[in-house]
């Protein structure tokens, strides 16, 4: 027996992928702004560091110390630094005046008056009071401060191009306003970032919280209010089809959700009830006008149950294919259908059917066949797949006429790549046009009718779609149409009126317009005997 999808599975899933998705969009963000305030905040930790060591530092004792040497004040002033740089976990503290050239412009040359290291800390080398640095590392800074006289920041990377360091150049100001030196503060990048990091994952934290708080509450209110009603019209529908020959249905009432659901449910309760009672009707009425008449309520009826919506082109938003379609020419009782549907990973479904006589039993068969096709298709089933599992659906029912068949011709286009899979069983040959080239049929197999014989394996043929290829789709009505004079329209006289048309005209409506004219023509007057239904597709790519 098939197995069935539970829709609470699927909306579940769905919700747990768009939760992963959302974290990973929302993460990102406050990441992003996480490690941009992040960075500010440090930019404002070495600006306070650095106006406490200036606070700190005498300038007058600093130039007695370059020139006489270290004092006891020094020692304090050391210290004082040192527990700076510890309480606020820099990584480097030191301070030191540029050397000028006898132009008095600075040169990339200092002199060290502080570098702050642990005094147990070997692996670092320390410089001393008074000696000489050049090729500074932040030589730039430092020109840059004494121009501005403001602090001046850089990030430093490693060479594979992650941030390492933050360093900042604060100038070292006498009382006259003039720099006298420069105190160089840095920070590592790892913090930054871990501060970031901490800050995403508990946003991360309260967002996941929330959204799965809203998706709790909105799988319960879907299951009461989608999940609920569509099971019940499921199972009243699969009591109604597998009645037998007692037609008797009990309407649905139970479902108010004042939707697509309960309208969907009205719908169905009316062509239900339209069903039993004109089979009520067919089995009491006492002559073959009255028979004729309610066939004829019920195949309107069922037709605008089996066929889709008449609005072309169908998927107007759609600009990588067009598609249009005509049942202009239905007759008295007929059996068919035209059908298309658009998958959610972007695959066409067309499907164009008909069935083997004109009795309610065939009006039947036709919505049973149309029906197995859209929900296979809806579940993006191979076309061999459908025609084979609706052939053994169809062939499960008991009829005493045998020969009461459905032909479906049923067609997947995956619209990304443009590659058609499909299966003609029983159908006229389609007509394909490739670029530069005109209207061709396609190579007919000989394959069964769906409900001809079970267990039957169907051939899918597969074709690549380059961009402006196109369809054309017909019922048998076409080929096998007679005219006043007995003459029959046929396959051949089709594909040359369409090369034909399609050299005077490029747009599908207009191509399928002249073929009804010319049809109309062809008839000269006599009844149409066979559905005449017309679809064309053309694909962009």
């Amino acid at each position: 027996m098939k197995k069935y999808t539970s829709i609470n599975f699927r909306i579940s899933l769905q919700f747990l992928i768009l939760l992963a998705i959302a974290e990973l969009i929302v993460g990102g963000i406050v990441f992003h702004i996480s490690y941009s305030r992040s960075v500010l905040s440090a930019q404002s930790l070495l600006l306070v560091c650095g106006r406490y060591s200036s606070d700190i530092i005498d300038t007058e004792k600093a130039k007695n110390w370059l020139e006489k040497g270290p004092d006891d004040y020094y020692k304090v002033t050391e210290n004082d630094l040192r527990s700076i740089k510890s309480e606020f976990n820099l990584s480097d503290l030191f301070v030191y005046k540029p050397m000028t050239d006898k132009d008095g412009n600075l040169i990339d040359k200092a002199k060290f008056i502080f570098d702050i290291v642990e005094e147990n800390d070997t692996s670092v080398r320390k410089m001393e009071l008074g000696q000489s640095f050049e090729n500074l590392h932040e030589y730039d800074l430092t020109l840059a401060a004494y121009q501005t006289k403001e602090p001046q920041y850089r990030i430093n990377y490693t060479p594979v191009g992650r941030p390492s360091m933050m360093l900042a150049v604060v100038p070292l100001m006498v009382d006259s306003g003039e720099v006298f030196g420069v105190i160089g503060l840095t920070l590592p990048m790892e913090t930054i970032t871990i501060t970031a990091v901490g800050t995403t994952l508990g946003m991360a934290v309260v967002f996941a919280l929330l959204i799965i708080l809203f998706a709790i509450v909105n799988l319960l209110f879907i299951r009461r209010s989608i999940v609920r009603p569509v099971k019940l019209l499921s199972n009243r529908m699969d009591t109604f089809v597998s009645g037998g020959n007692e037609f008797n249905y009990t309407p649905v009432t139970e479902i108010h959700t004042h939707d697509e659901i309960e309208q969907m449910t009205d719908n169905f309760n009316k062509m239900a009830e339209s069903i039993v009672r004109n089979a009520h009707e067919l089995e009491d009425a006492a002559t073959q006008h009255e028979r004729m008449r309610a066939e004829l309520d019920v195949s309107d009826t069922i037709r605008s149950a089996l066929s889709a919506d008449s609005t072309y082109p169908a998927f107007a938003e759609r600009k990588d294919f067009e598609l249009y379609a005509s049942m202009k020419n239905t007759v008295y009782n007929s059996c068919s259908f035209c059908n298309y549907y658009l998958t959610p990973s972007d695959h066409l479904f067309i499907v164009l059917g008909e069935s083997v006589g004109k009795t309610l039993p065939s009006l039947l068969m036709s919505m049973l066949a149309s029906e197995s096709i859209r929900c296979l298709a809806g579940m993006e089933t191979e076309p061999f797949r459908i025609a084979a599992e609706t052939n053994d659906r169809l062939c499960s029912f008991e009829r005493n006429d045998k020969s009461m068949t459905v032909c479906a011709l049923i067609i997947d286009i995956d619209l990304s790549d443009g590659t058609m899979k499909y299966v003609n069983a029983g159908m006229p040959p389609m007509l394909i046009k490739t670029a530069g080239e005109p209207y061709k049929a396609e190579e007919q197999l000989i394959q069964y009718n769906l409900g001809e014989m079970r267990s039957v394996s169907f051939t899918q043929k597969t074709v690549q779609l380059q961009q402006g290829n196109s369809l054309i789709l017909t019922s048998h009505g076409i080929s096998e149409m007679r005219n006043s004079s007995g003459e029959v329209f046929t396959g051949q006289r089709l594909e040359d009126e369409i090369n034909r048309i399609s050299s005077e005209n490029y747009y599908l409506n207009d191509m399928i317009g002249s073929l009804e004219n010319t049809l109309e023509q062809f008839r000269q007057g006599r009844s149409i005997e066979l559905d005449t239904t017309i679809l064309g597709f053309r694909y962009f790519g």
